[in-house]
C-alpha cells in the first residue's frame, strides 16, 4: 500500500491571530512486551512550515505492525532529549523473520480526516522482525534532511504595528550619517525591517522650498522631501503612516500655527482649501506608488489644529463645532483621492498617561461625529506619567470608544538621564522599557492594542541642529550601529507561537514578545473546553517569555495565549 495524499498548505488551513495561540501536548505511557520503537525527525518539516505542533499537528506511524494493517491510531510523542524527534513504542504483530512495512504520517491539527492526512511519499519503509523488542534508527520524514535557513528575525507582516518615525532619515544621510549592523553599513530601513519593524511614520509640513533651504532641520519635511522618502519606505517592504502637521514647521500641543500661505483664508475658504490640500497630497502619494496605510489628521492636536480657527477648549461648544468642520473637510479630502482602499484615519493627542483629558477630548470628538478609525496617544514617560497611567488610559479608551488604540510616539534614553520609573537610562534600560510597553499595549482589552511608534528612531548628532536629546533615544548608537532595542521592539510583530520542550519532567513553554500581556490558559479537552489561568511563574528573557509546567502523563493538556 502506497497512499500519497497531498497536504493542504493553503492559508485557510492555519491561522495565527494576534490574540490567541495554542498548543496541544499529548503524553502517552508506552505499552510493554514484543514491541518496536519508531523514531522520526520532524525538524526539517517544521522549518519548511509543513509541521507545526503549536497548531496541534501530530505524527502517526502506520503499517503492518498493527493488528489491523495500516490503521492510523499510533501517535508519536516528542523526545525528551530532542523535541524535533518523535518516538513511539507499539506492539508488533509481525512474526519473527517476517518483514514489517510502515510509513510516517502528519495529522494536521491532530484531528484531520483520512483524506487530509499527509503520508510520506515514495516506497514503504520496512525492516525484518527479530526476536525481542526492536528500536529503529531515527529517520527524517520523507527523507528530507535539509531546509533553507530562515532569515533571522525577518518576520512576516503582522496586524500589530511596530513602527518607527524616520522622518529625518534623508536629512541625516545628507550630512554624512550612515547606519550599521556590527560595523557594516546598510540601508537604515532594511535594518529595521529585518528586525520585525513593519511600518514607518513620516511627517509632512507645508513649508516652501525657500524655508527648507534656510532651515533644513525645522522645515525640510515638505512634499518634495517626503514623497521620495515614502517611495523608498514602500520599496523597502514597509507600511507607511503619513502624519499631516498642517503647518510650515512643527505642530504640537504648544503650537498649531497655520501655514503662512493660508493665513488670509476665512473659515469657509480654509475648510475648502484643507480638503483640496489633503486630496492633492494623497493623490500624489497614490500616483507615486506610496499610498499610506494610515494617516494622522494633525499631530498632537489636543488643543485643536490650525489655530485659531480650529482651537478647542470646553465641551460641546462652537469651538468644537469649528474644529469638527475642519477635521471633516480634511478627512473628506483624504477619501476623495483614496479610491476603494482608504487609509485608516488616526486622531492623535499627547495624553498617553492622562485618562481624564483623553476622555474629555474623545467624548467631544464622538459628540461632533468626526469619523475616525484609531485613537493615537503620545507617551514619553518623563512627560506623560507612569506605565500604570498609560495602561489605564489605553484600556479605558479602548473600552469606552470601541476603537483600536496606538502609541503614536514614544522613546527612552540610553544615556544622559536618571532612572525613569525604576528603569535605567541605558541600552538595557531601553530594552526593559520596550518589554513593559509591550505588556501594556498587548493587554488592552479586546485585543485593541493596535501598535506603537518609536519617535526619532534615526536620530544622530549633527552640527547646527537642536535635537533636544533625542539622539540619545534613537535605535542607533553614536557609532551608527543598530542597538538591541530595535531587535526587541520588532519582536512585537513575531508570529505568536508557543514552543514546547521537555526538561527534568517539566514541560517548558516559550513564546515571543508578541504574546506579552496575554494570559496563558490551559484546558484538558477541546470538546467542551474550560480554559483556566495557569498559575506557574512566567519569566522573561528580553523578547522571550517562558514558564514550566509539571508533566502529568494521565491526561492531555491544551495551552493558549488569550487577550484580556
Amino acid at each position: 500500500m502506497n497512499p500519497t495524499p497531498h497536504r493542504n498548505n493553503s492559508a485557510g488551513r492555519r491561522y495565527h491571530l494576534a490574540v490567541i495561540a495554542s498548543i496541544f501536548i499529548t503524553l502517552a505511557i508506552t505499552a510493554s512486551a514484543n514491541q518496536v520503537t519508531y523514531q522520526v525527525n520532524m525538524g526539517v518539516q517544521r522549518a519548511l512550515g509543513n509541521f507545526d505542533p503549536t497548531d496541534g499537528d501530530t505524527v502517526i506511524v502506520s503499517g503492518t505492525f498493527s493488528t489491523t494493517d495500516w490503521t492510523t491510531t499510533s501517535t508519536l510523542t516528542a523526545s525528551v532529549a530532542d523535541s524535533n524527534i518523535y518516538t513511539g513504542t507499539f506492539n508488533n504483530n509481525v512474526a519473527t523473520g517476517g518483514t514489517e512495512n510502515h510509513k510516517f504520517i502528519i495529522n494536521p491539527g491532530g484531528n484531520s480526516s483520512a483524506g487530509q492526512l499527509v503520508w510520506e511519499s515514495g516506497n514503504n519503509r520496512f525492516f525484518q522482525v527479530t526476536a525481542g523488542n526492536q528500536t529503529l534508527p531515527v529517520v527524517y520524514f520523507d527523507n528530507v534532511t535539509n531546509a533553507p535557513p530562515p532569515t533571522t528575525n525577518n518576520y512576516p507582516p503582522a496586524d500589530f504595528i511596530a513602527g518607527a518615525d524616520m522622518s529625518h532619515l534623508r536629512f541625516f544621510e545628507d550630512r554624512g550619517i550612515t547606519y550599521r549592523v556590527n560595523g557594516q553599513v546598510q540601508d537604515a530601513l532594511t535594518i529595521l525591517r529585518n528586525r520585525g519593524i513593519n511600518c514607518v511614520r513620516l511627517r509632512l509640513f507645508t513649508s516652501s522650498a525657500a524655508q527648507a533651504q534656510a532651515d533644513a532641520y525645522n522645515y525640510t519635511n515638505n512634499l518634495a522631501y517626503t514623497l521620495p522618502l515614502a517611495v523608498r519606505v514602500k520599496n523597502a517592504g514597509l507600511k507607511l503612516l503619513l502624519d499631516f502637521h498642517y503647518s510650515d514647521s512643527w505642530a504640537d500641543p504648544g503650537k498649531q500655527t497655520k501655514p503662512a500661505a493660508w493665513t488670509n483664508l476665512n473659515s469657509a475658504q480654509l475648510e475648502a482649501h484643507l480638503r483640496d490640500y489633503n486630496s492633492n497630497t494623497i493623490a500624489a502619494f497614490n500616483a507615486a506608488g506610496a499610498m499610506p496605510e494610515f494617516v494622522q489628521v494633525g499631530n498632537e492636536i489636543t488643543g485643536g489644529l490650525l489655530w485659531t480657527n480650529g482651537s478647542v477648549s470646553g465641551s460641546y461648544n462652537a469651538a468644537w463645532t469649528n474644529m469638527a468642520r475642519l477635521m471633516k473637510s480634511a478627512i473628506n479630502g483624504i477619501n476623495d483621492a483614496s479610491g476603494t482602499n482608504p487609509p485608516k484615519i488616526i486622531i492623535h493627542i499627547d495624553r498617553g498617561g492622562d485618562w481624564s483629558t483623553t476622555q474629555w477630548y474623545f467624548d467631544n470628538v464622538v459628540h461632533q461625529q468626526i469619523p475616525f478609525d484609531i485613537i493615537g496617544e503620545s507617551y514619553y514617560p518623563w512627560w506623560h506619567g507612569s506605565p500604570d497611567a498609560l495602561r489605564i488610559c489605553l484600556s479605558n479608551a479602548a473600552v469606552r470608544y470601541s476603537k483600536p488604540v496606538m502609541v503614536m510616539e514614544t522613546a527612552f534614553p540610553r544615556s544622559n538621564s536618571t532612572n525613569i520609573y525604576g528603569i535605567p537610562a541605558s541600552t538595557n534600560g531601553q530594552v526593559q522599557f520596550v518589554i513593559e510597553l509591550a505588556k501594556i499595549i498587548k493587554s488592552v482589552p479586546g485585543g485593541k492594542g493596535a501598535g506603537v511608534f518609536w519617535w526619532a528612531a534615526e536620530y544622530q548628532s549633527v552640527s547646527g541642529a537642536n535635537l533636544a536629546g533625542f539622539n540619545q533615544r534613537s535605535f542607533f548608537g553614536s557609532d551608527g550601529n543598530v542597538l538591541p532595542v530595535a531587535e526587541v521592539f520588532g519582536a512585537m510583530t513575531a508570529p505568536m507561537n508557543i514552543s514546547p520542550s521537555i526538561s527534568n519532567n517539566l514541560l517548558i513553554l516559550k513564546w515571543p514578545l508578541s504574546g506579552a500581556g496575554m494570559a496563558l490558559k490551559s484546558s484538558t479537552n477541546l470538546t467542551s473546553p474550560v480554559w483556566t489561568n495557569t498559575t506557574n511563574v512566567i519569566q522573561n528573557t528580553n523578547p522571550v517569555f517562558s514558564t514550566s509546567v509539571p508533566i502529568d502523563v494521565s491526561t492531555s493538556r491544551f495551552f493558549r495565549l488569550q487577550s484580556p
